[in-house]
Parts: structure tokens; C-alpha cells; sequence
């Protein structure tokens, strides 16, 4: 009996397997929330213009940055980030927090025009419950 169950399964086409999975109401036959690759959930456009950086976040429905983990390292001639207010959140991890949804935009600062190395740095959760460790994305503007 097991093989002939295991043999249905491989049969299976990939719509049939999708329709099963689909009858789970937790995201996956095993029970476990689907979540996106960090830089699907957290796509991230980086711009330099004369007055510096910006820095433009497209975040997927249902999931959410936190904002005091966003932060950017570079030589003196960069400035301190202005990032807007969030939303303010109750978080099981951090406790009360701002976040943002959908998009954020940051500004930073940059003295003179050559070409600067810096550091972005950002972490953000799924709305399903499953936070990303931190990112650390590097970049030459």
C-alpha cells in the first residue's frame, strides 16, 4: 500500500499537487507559511544625485520594515540618514517599534560629488510571524 501511495504522488501533475496544497489554509502541506526571499519582500533601489543618497524601498504586502534597523555606513562625507516616522507597532521581538509598509524612501546626506563606498543596512519581518536575520548590502555611488 505505501508504494502505491508514493508512486500517486510522483504521478501527480504539478496543478493537482498545487490544487492539494492549496486546500491547506497554512500556506504549504507541511503547515509552514510561505515567506519570499529577503530581497523580493525588501526590493531595494539605491540613486545618487548632487545632494547625496537615496534610498527607496519596495516592500510586498504583508511584510514590513522596521525602522531602527535602518542604517547606513560610509566615510565622514556621508551624513546621518533622515528617515521618515513609522507606524508604530506592537513587536513580539523588539516591543513597541515603528515600521513601514508598502515603501519607504531615505534620504542621506553626501559632502562632494566622488564616488563613495557605503553600507545599507535593514531588517524586516513577514507579517506570517518569520523575521529576516539583518541585511548588510554594500554599495559604489
Amino acid at each position: 500500500m505505501r508504494i502505491q501511495l508514493v508512486f500517486w504522488f510522483i504521478l501527480m501533475s504539478q496543478a493537482q499537487a498545487q490544487a492539494l496544497a492549496g486546500e491547506f489554509d497554512q500556506g504549504n502541506v507541511f503547515g509552514e507559511p510561505e515567506v519570499l526571499a529577503v530581497d523580493e519582500a525588501f526590493s531595494l533601489d539605491v540613486v545618487r544625485d548632487d545632494a547625496g543618497l537615496q534610498l527607496l524601498w519596495q516592500i510586498q504586502p504583508g511584510y514590513y520594515l522596521y525602522r531602527h534597523r535602518v542604517g547606513v555606513i560610509g566615510s565622514n562625507r556621508v551624513g546621518k540618514p533622515r528617515i521618515p516616522e513609522g507606524i508604530h507597532k506592537e513587536d513580539e521581538y523588539f516591543g513597541e517599534v515603528q515600521v513601514f509598509y508598502e515603501s519607504l524612501v531615505v534620504d542621506v546626506p553626501v559632502k562632494g560629488a566622488e564616488v563613495e563606498t557605503f553600507l545599507v543596512e535593514y531588517q524586516g519581518c513577514a507579517e506570517a510571524g518569520i523575521c529576516y536575520p539583518p541585511q548588510k548590502r554594500q554599495y559604489i555611488k
